[in-house]
């Protein structure tokens, strides 16, 4: 090829390339800004208080001495609803250290749970949860009752963490997680807390729970008498 026409070549490459150059900046220059990001809000909930209620736990435990019982078709033997006092509403509250047996199906995992634990059936299970329900539904329909709570809430549901108080007979109280075991109704589990105005120390009441859960096994207390274990 003449050199000449080697020149002309490279010369028209060269202003073909710098026009598409020039074309891209304009279209650069001419796009619209893109829209500022707009900031959304957050609710948050202030550090230590409960997200489904705005109630700050207490450090220490309130006490109760004249709750109300209140019946509910949702109550169960460990998880119960009470109007604490004439400034409160009602509360649910759930117990620490047990874990009752469920009265119906709502939750069919914890019911399989369950029973493993006491080696009987799913059926069984829910059976003598109800019996528990009606139990406890009586226990503090006749007798005098004290719930103790730092009102430290159970993680996503709007209720508490409580220790119940039962007056079985005169000046003597027991707390209901221990009548829940000492009947068969309950396996020693869940939350525990420190003992309020109570000498014990957690690890010490933690293994006099564990002795009546042996003692209600040895006498076939109430779902023990099912048990296949």
């Amino acid at each position: 090829m003449p050199l000449r026409d080697t020149l002309l070549n490279f010369i028209i490459t060269c202003v073909l390339v710098l026009i598409v150059v020039l074309v891209a900046i304009l279209l650069r220059e001419n796009r619209p800004a893109p829209a500022a990001a707009v900031p959304v809000g957050v609710a948050r909930v202030p550090p230590g208080q409960n997200a489904d209620t705005g109630r700050a736990p207490l450090p220490e435990f309130k006490i109760y001495p004249k709750a109300r019982f209140i019946e509910s078709r949702t109550n169960e033997a460990d998880t119960l609803r009470f109007k604490v006092s004439d400034t409160e509403d009602e509360h649910v509250f759930v117990l620490y250290f047990v874990d009752a047996l469920d009265a119906s199906s709502t939750h069919p995992q914890r019911v399989q749970d369950q029973a493993r634990y006491f080696g009987v059936s799913s059926q069984r299970v829910i059976e003598e949860g109800q019996r528990a329900a009606a139990y406890v539904a009586k226990l503090l329909k006749d007798h005098p009752c004290s719930v103790m709570t730092r009102w430290e809430e159970v993680p996503g549901l709007s209720r508490y963490y409580a220790l119940v108080l039962v007056e079985i007979s005169a000046g003597k109280w027991v707390y209901l997680a221990d009548l829940l075991v000492q009947q068969g109704y309950a396996r020693v589990a869940g939350v525990t807390t420190n003992l309020p105005s109570d000498p014990r120390s957690l690890n010490d009441y933690a293994l006099e729970l564990q002795a009546l859960r042996k003692r209600a096994e040895q006498q076939k207390a109430g779902i023990w008498a099912a048990s296949k274990l």
